[in-house]
């Protein structure tokens, strides 16, 4: 990063810039330099020169170091450039496709760019961060019609669509190349959305019938009319007093090889049609558990990974998946409970291990699947001075991941391994498998 510029004024939004984009950032974006300024592109690509509009950005209003923009016209393409996938992604559209009119192998190089860059400032050393390398999902051949959960944005006047980048202004989402087809199908768009609804979820789970939930705090479920098209699929309403199922209840079923996980239509499940099949495989084998071994699964939803972890380690293991929803918590019991020696517990994962390591708790294994927060220091020094043989850490976000990872390193431990997927082709966005074990 660039000096602070002398003149750390706010963007003049609006103003056109013509700038020469060099290597990546985090978060989607290309960084550029306009008289001495660090720029963040989105909308380009690597040795890439283009027209870009500068950007309002409130949230950094109080320190402009550097200014936000969007490309608008390329003049000087980059070698990584192609058609884009969902052109509505694009200047002026909405926000969900940042990688859109970049090559998909461009964009795994890219991807592995930032995640070594961001290993290597939170000086993780380790593991050789040459071999931190983004690998597409088994199957994945074009990293289109994927996702599984879609969440539209809604305006005043019920017109639906997707807000825009770093925007709130609800913009047209045409054929959505990356939900999957079912969803598509569902056109929710050309639908107009009652007064009060802030958003509509389109589900599209591996079992049963697709799922609709529409969000408002003052929406009245009793006042729902639904098009002819969505007969057959659930609908529920989340407003202000909680989740009204119109239609079903309330629930979705996902399969993950011979297993049924049941979800609340709410409630966090992987986006990519292949995402819990490829992590779970993973993580298992990452486990490693053995017969009788003390497993916990920390930010464990409604059990994914508790449930290998059970069926691997066998009867004489104990599993615990840890769970700060309680309606995850809940459902966690429901999918675990014909597994001998597996339960569920509520609460917050870094209170709860805190809790269980005053108690004298030395789990074997652990996995924790944190949100982009990431886990945190505390969590990190509980779990690296209580847990005996391996830690698999699943995250979303690579930067915090990054910072994690040194401070387990710190604690004495050792990344043994490493794995990145692109399990949200066309975007930033990546997911990432960390093996952790005590240094010799």
């Amino acid at each position: 990063m660039a000096a602070p510029h002398p003149d750390d004024a706010p963007a003049p939004t609006g103003r056109m810039v013509t700038l020469t984009c060099t290597h990546p950032a985090q978060g989607g974006t290309f960084i550029a330099r306009h008289e001495g300024r660090v720029v963040f592109v989105r909308g380009s690509a690597p040795a890439e020169t283009v027209i870009a509009r500068l950007v309002d950005d409130p949230q950094e209003a109080a320190d402009a170091r550097f200014w936000r923009a969007e490309a608008v016209e390329v003049l000087e393409p980059s070698p990584d450039r192609v058609p884009t996938v969902w052109p509505e992604a694009g200047a002026d559209g909405v926000g969900g496709a940042d990688w859109a009119h970049i090559a998909l192998p461009a964009q795994r190089r890219i991807a592995t760019e930032v995640l070594q860059d961001l290993l290597s400032r939170a000086k993780v050393t380790t593991f050789p961060v040459e071999e931190a390398q983004v690998e597409p999902a088994p199957g994945d051949g074009d990293g289109l019609g994927w996702r599984t959960r879609v969440r539209f944005a809604v305006d005043p006047e019920g017109r639906i669509g997707m807000r825009g980048w770093r925007s709130h202004e609800v913009r047209p989402v045409g054929l959505d190349p990356l939900a999957v087809p079912e969803i598509v199908e569902l056109d929710v768009p050309s639908w107009t959305a009652p007064a009060g609804t802030e958003a509509i979820d389109a589900i599209a789970p591996s079992q049963g019938p697709l799922a609709l939930v529409v969000v408002g705090r003052e929406v009245d479920p009793e006042a729902l009319e639904l098009p002819a098209r969505w007969d057959g699929v659930d609908v529920s309403v989340q407003n202000a007093s909680g989740l009204h199922p119109v239609r079903g209840d309330g629930l979705v079923r996902e399969q993950v090889g011979d297993r049924t996980f049941t979800v609340a239509q709410t409630g966090f499940w992987q986006s990519h049609r292949l995402a819990a099949s490829v992590l779970s495989d993973v993580v298992e084998a990452d486990l490693g558990v053995r017969d009788g071994d003390i497993v916990w699964d920390l930010y464990g939803g409604v059990g994914l990974f508790a449930a290998r972890a059970s069926l691997a380690a066998g009867p004489g293991s104990e599993v615990v998946s840890v769970e700060g929803s309680a309606r995850a918590s809940a459902l966690a019991a429901e999918n675990l409970a014909d597994l001998p020696g597996a339960r569920a517990a509520h609460g917050d994962c870094t209170a709860w291990v805190r809790s269980a390591v005053a108690a004298g708790a030395r789990p074997d294994r652990v996995v924790l699947d944190p949100p982009r927060a990431g886990a945190g220091a505390e969590l990190m020094r509980l779990l690296t001075s209580c847990v005996t043989m391996r830690i698999v850490y699943v995250s979303c976000e690579p930067s915090t991941l990054a910072r994690d990872l040194a401070i387990a390193e710190q604690e004495g431990w050792r990344v043994a391994d490493l794995r990145a997927f692109d399990l949200f082709p066309h975007t930033h966005h990546i997911e990432s498998v960390a093996v952790l074990e005590r240094a010799a």
